[in-house]
């Protein structure tokens, strides 16, 4: 129930028209309401619903600019503000000015009611508008779409937060901290710095440039939304077509590789007590507010995107939301320290087209490997390997493959549950993908300077974030400890080594000597009998004590029977 009267109006209409007088150009409402005092026993809600109604007769009096989210001061209402010095007087001549003005002024409440419905109609309108019928109703009732279901493969990653206050929630304990951090609306982010000082050993799994972004309200990612309490004029629409967490890494992720957000390189669930608190592991972006020109480039390449139909703007007025309003977006949009332009809220974005992309991207990540062909008895283009959500037969499959090695792993008693695994000859990446869906804690992998590209922008795309590759020709001598990013060295001790169907390329690595892997995950070529198998384990163990934890003869897809083996290492 609001608890607003006219008097509260006159004095917030008053500080409203100061604000934007003293102000050198115009100001998001945001901005504005940070500037407004509060009044004893009125609530934050209570005056900003105070503040909408006040700037009624404020605006039609033509004395308020009203633009979108910002508003600005006219000639007149620079007049209107030397000549009326009292509240009452001031909102009096405003309201004589029109009649919306009046009845702002003389009935507030009924006024505002009914302005807020009307307002609620127009947002509908607007995001039906914006937000196609057919992916509407998919959302709102269940895609049945392929990718829907399978996207993304990567499981958030669940950390126990040893810090944990008894009594006090996550948030508030962050805010009393005194750390450095920055709120917005539905999030909190929490900067490199700060994250590595409160949270110090979960930090350090990730790039030193990383900070968090934690959700305001607790529960898990599956289970909450990214956009929880509704504000005036959002439309019911809009916020319930807002993609869930999981779907959102991809959004993130589709950003990042178009050169337009920051690398997302997590969502986590973390127990703080017994709450769990979802966050975002992101990039941080250092370079500041965009300029007007960069800002406006920007939002072009935005634009092109939405109009190929990969995805959509979500907000019901589209570009002309504040939230795409340069030159910083309403502190959406950041630059680099090299100037480029980066768009951080992903939440704002819908994925439409995105199985015809994911489509394209994995055909060009097949044309760019050594594996693939075309074949009139399977319809055309197939994959070395089926891809989650891509609707394309491929001589291997990728859930075959799991399985057994799965079951193996079992039986062996070992785990690539956050763990780091180090994947030699990795491809197109989708065993790094099988891997990371196991709850790996990274995945780093190898493979030629013209296909690693490829395996990055294919993992993205399935919603992988935990991951690095390096993309150079490996032989005998290579050295893949210097290529192994420097923050994952503390998780060497104890990886896994993901050694499939490469020991006839490029034999023994002298690496896996000096690399402490608690086991190795290996694979046989098609043409490999159990028989050669044992001669190469023999091999291999001349200068490596391992045993062999777990073996089995399978055959997966259209491919010939392989060998898949655990080895454990003894010394």
């Amino acid at each position: 129930m609001m608890t607003f009267n006219r008097k509260t109006n006159e004095q917030i209409a008053r500080r409203i028209l100061e604000i934007l007088f003293r102000a050198s150009t115009k100001m998001s409402v945001k901005d504005v309401m940070a500037q407004i005092e509060p009044l004893p026993e009125v609530s934050n809600q209570v005056m900003f619903e105070s503040a909408m109604c006040s700037c009624i007769p404020l605006i039609s009096a033509g004395w308020v600019v009203n633009s979108g989210y910002y508003l600005a001061i006219s000639e007149d209402g620079r007049m209107a503000f030397d000549e009326y010095a009292d509240a009452g007087d001031l909102m009096k001549a405003a309201a004589q000015r029109s009649t919306k003005g009046w009845l702002a002024f003389r009935f507030p409440k009924s006024y505002y009611a009914a302005a807020k419905a009307k307002d609620q109609v127009v947002a509908e309108i607007r995001a039906a508008r914006r937000i196609s019928f057919r992916q509407l109703t998919s959302t709102l009732k269940g895609s049945t779409r392929s990718w829907k279901k399978a996207l993304p493969i990567q499981l958030p990653r669940r950390i126990a937060l040893s810090e944990c206050k008894s009594g006090v929630s996550l948030i508030d304990f962050l805010k009393q901290s005194g750390i450095p951090l920055s709120e917005g609306g539905h999030a909190i982010f929490v900067p490199p710095s700060s994250f590595k000082s409160v949270f110090r050993s979960f930090a350090a799994d990730y790039p030193t440039t990383v900070g968090l972004k934690i959700l305001k309200e607790p529960g898990l990612a599956n289970q909450t939304n990214y956009v929880v309490q509704a504000a005036k004029g959002d439309s019911k629409l809009h916020l319930n077509s807002i993609h869930k967490h999981e779907h959102l890494t991809l959004v993130a992720n589709l950003l990042y590789s178009k050169g337009l957000g920051p690398r997302l390189f997590d969502l986590v669930e973390m127990e703080w007590g017994d709450q769990v608190w979802t966050a975002y592991v992101i990039e941080a972006i250092t370079g500041g507010t965009p300029s007007m020109a960069q800002c406006e480039e920007g939002i072009g390449r935005l634009r092109q995107l939405d109009e190929s139909g990969i995805l959509t703007v979500s907000p019901p007025e589209g570009f002309d939301d504040a939230e795409f309003g340069c030159p910083d977006c309403d502190r959406n949009a950041l630059v680099t320290e090299e100037g480029k332009f980066q768009y951080i809220d992903f939440q704002n974005f819908l994925l439409t087209g995105y199985g015809s992309y994911l489509k394209k991207t994995a055909m060009q990540a097949t044309d760019a490997s050594h594996f693939g062909d075309s074949s009139v008895f399977r319809g055309g283009n197939y994959l070395y390997q089926t891809v989650p959500g891509v609707n394309l037969p491929g001589k291997r499959s990728i859930d075959d493959r799991r399985r057994v090695l799965q079951r193996l792993l079992d039986e062996a008693d070992a785990s690539v549950k956050e763990r780091l695994v180090l994947d030699i000859g990795c491809n197109i990446g989708m065993m790094m993908g099988q891997y990371l869906q196991m709850g790996a804690k990274w995945v780093h992998g190898w493979d030629r300077g013209h296909v690693t590209p490829h395996t990055e922008k294919l993992l993205l795309s399935l919603g992988c974030t935990r991951f690095s590759t390096t993309g150079t020709d490996i032989t005998e001598s290579s050295d893949l400890l210097g290529d192994i990013p420097k923050f994952l060295y503390p998780s060497l001790d104890g990886c896994a080594i993901s050694y499939l169907a490469v020991r006839g390329h490029i034999g023994w690595l002298k690496a896996l000597e000096s690399i402490p892997w608690l086991f190795l995950i290996y694979e046989g070529h098609e043409d490999e009998s159990r028989k050669d198998f044992e001669e190469y384990l023999t091999e291999f163990k001349s200068s490596i004590g391992c045993t062999v934890a777990a073996v089995e003869e399978y055959v997966d897809g259209d491919s010939d029977t392989r060998t898949l083996a655990i080895l454990r290492r003894t010394s």
